[in-house]
């Protein structure tokens, strides 16, 4: 059981390492869904291996024990699990359940006000008045693209269907739920920020590059992008509503200015093979936990 929990823990942290570096050289779309699939394979690995070191401290427990018809002092004896690692992992499953939690009622709670706020109104796009030059995308289904008075007014026709063009990517390609669920994992897993960081950047690049299809023109697009940037003074939205904002602006712009960025399956590959051996080790941790406790709940029952 120690050697699959070092392997997972391994694995974990050689995506955590290698994952952004590798991700942040994909094509943004590649970059989006890699990252972030493996963001949430990442973070349940880590659950489940915090619950098993736990459960071989708990287990001990006379109530739980007999609950679960394991013998205590058998666990005891059989667990090669430290008690004070076991402890640490109670600790930091606790820690990294109550983040979530956090996490999850105020990202919740900040796309329903984002929603409720512009439902029902009858066109895609919104111009609402105020005098912060402002872009997002509402979440879909259903989402709206919302564009401030001060913005329109700054930008001329072409670059406020730059504007448009780059919040209908993040509308109908759903890049909301993607930074959601990213953001989510590196609540569990707080070592997958710079992760997160790069999903962010990817998604707006995402958005860049549908923009500059849409357009036909790169350097109108990084031009706008750019506009855009100066004239926005904070960041007020949600973490998870993509803005036109978003990223690393001076990156953006000069991706744009180069070609269109091509495949690299093979950096593709080398993440999924990265994410494939943390499933593996993770099922592996599973296992041994449960040929654990199967054992002294056997010895129990004799």
């Amino acid at each position: 059981m120690t050697t699959s929990v070092v392997a997972a823990l391994a694995a974990m942290l050689l995506f955590v390492a290698f994952g952004p570096r590798l991700g942040d050289r994909l094509p943004p779309a590649a970059a989006t869904v890699v990252l972030t699939v493996g963001s949430v394979i990442v973070a349940g690995s880590t659950g489940l291996v915090l619950a098993v070191l736990a459960l071989t401290w708990l287990g001990q427990v006379p109530l739980i024990a007999s609950m679960a018809d394991w013998s205590a002092a058998e666990l005891d004896a059989s667990s090669p699990i430290p008690e004070f690692i076991a402890v640490g992992g109670l600790a930091l499953l606790l820690a990294a359940g109550l983040r979530l939690l956090i996490r999850a009622v105020g990202r919740g709670r900040a796309l329903v006000e984002v929603r409720r706020a512009h439902r029902g109104a009858p066109a895609l796009v919104i111009v609402v008045d105020s005098d912060r030059p402002d872009a997002f995308a509402t979440p879909s289904p259903g989402g709206r693209i919302v564009v401030t008075s001060a913005l329109t007014e700054a930008l001329s026709p072409a670059e406020q269907r730059v504007v448009v063009a780059h919040e209908w990517a993040h509308l109908r390609l759903g890049h909301t739920w993607w930074l959601l669920l990213a953001d989510l994992a590196e609540a569990v897993n707080p070592l997958l920020r710079p992760t997160t960081g790069v999903v962010r950047h990817a998604v707006e690049r995402w958005a860049d590059e549908h923009a500059a299809r849409e357009v036909g023109n790169r350097e109108l697009v990084a031009r706008t992008i750019a506009r855009v940037a100066l004239l926005r003074h904070d960041a007020g939205n949600p973490a998870v509503i993509p803005a036109a904002t978003g990223g690393q602006v001076p990156r953006r712009v000069r991706a744009l200015l180069a070609p269109s960025p091509g495949r690299r399956p093979w950096l593709a590959a080398v993440l999924v093979v990265l994410l494939m051996c943390s499933a593996v080790t993770t099922v592996a941790v599973e296992r041994t936990g449960d040929a654990l406790f199967d054992g002294v709940g056997t010895v129990q029952e004799r």
